[in-house]
């Protein structure tokens, strides 16, 4: 079996992702796997895409990656990673790709911004958790603007849940809009649902409903 340097099929794969659009793509003609294959000449001739040039940028995110997910060294010891992270941590110990593996690296840098972005906003709210004070009453209707800090998508409940930064306090709800229709931060009006402590970060959190955006055009 074909085995490859771990560090070079990084920088492959953040190549490609880059030449995607900062996107991943594992089926049609041009997938992330097919661009890291036409990189290393062992696909024919005929199947060959073409290739970004390399750049110093490239390696240095490579190389980011791969430390970022040494890091799961410490979840698994308390046994908290899925299979996935599971055959990307072995992969990352190896310190070495076999080419079956090329398809799960290529998606990593695509994965990888995803978690940073996503540890950055989890770091964010637990600061603000510190000074967050439930808002208004419950039952009782507001007005103000927010900033958002998450827009997620709930599988199970079909809909969105946002949280966000009201006059430098957290709030949440619920909704079927995504995170363009928020965007960075809007002004809104709502009616207080309910305080609660929240169990992800432990500070003060508001439930807001009736969540409507004002139109400011």
């Amino acid at each position: 079996m074909d085995t490859y340097d771990l560090k070079t099929i990084m920088i492959y794969a953040v190549s490609a992702h880059f030449q995607k659009g900062e996107a991943y793509a594992n089926y049609g003609q041009v997938t992330n796997k097919r661009i890291i294959q036409s990189h290393l000449g062992v696909i024919p001739t005929i199947q060959t895409l073409f290739v970004d040039h390399i750049t110093k940028e490239c390696e240095d995110i490579a190389e980011n990656i791969i430390q970022y997910y040494k890091g799961l060294t410490f979840k698994a010891m308390g046994a908290k990673i899925n299979d996935f992270e599971q055959k990307v941590l072995a992969i990352i110990q190896r310190g070495q790709c076999d080419r079956k593996d090329i398809g799960i690296i290529a998606s990593l840098p695509k994965a990888y911004f995803r978690s940073v972005k996503r540890d950055e906003t989890d770091n964010r709210m637990r600061k603000l958790s510190t000074n967050s004070v439930h808002i208004g009453t419950e039952g009782n209707s507001i007005e103000g603007q927010i900033d958002v800090l998450n827009c997620s998508f709930i599988q199970s409940l079909q809909c969105h849940v946002v949280n966000a930064n009201f006059d430098g306090s957290l709030v949440c709800f619920f909704t079927k809009h995504d995170a363009e229709v928020w965007g960075e931060g809007c002004k809104i009006t709502a009616k207080i649902k309910r305080h609660q402590v929240s169990k992800f970060h432990g500070g003060k959190e508001t439930v807001l409903n009736y969540v409507k955006k004002v139109d400011n055009s």
